[in-house]
């Protein structure tokens, strides 16, 4: 059962959250363009790794051969090939998780410096 619409008029979002609101006064938050552009190329390094992880193994789990008796080409065609995906996502995941290790860590580090000066 549907909820009933309501017919009184909308709440206004920014009165709603006015806390929020950046009026432009503070200019210590803001982010340069340096620190923009190393996010990005970190990024942008991830994605092409994991990437190649997934490809290199995609091409790992191709290499295989399955000791199973078929009953139709069709269902060999769709083990190898979900097997050969499943090598490939599990291989990107970990280079995933190892970098966001390498990343992190690092980085939480001069978080808990920076707060104990």
């Amino acid at each position: 059962m549907p909820k009933p619409r309501r017919t009184g008029p909308m709440p206004d979002v920014f009165e709603t959250f006015a806390h929020r609101v950046d009026d432009g006064a503070d200019t210590s938050e803001t982010i340069e363009p340096a620190r923009v552009a190393v996010g990005a190329s970190i990024s942008l390094g991830l994605m092409v790794l994991t990437g190649i992880a997934f490809v290199l193994g995609f091409w790992t789990g191709t290499q295989n051969e399955h000791d199973l008796a078929y009953d139709h080409l069709v269902w060999e065609g769709i083990i190898k090939v979900g097997f050969a995906t499943l090598c490939g996502l599990l291989a990107a995941a970990v280079v995933l998780a190892l970098a966001m290790i390498a990343i992190g860590v690092p980085w939480v580090r001069r978080q808990r410096d920076a707060r104990r000066r």
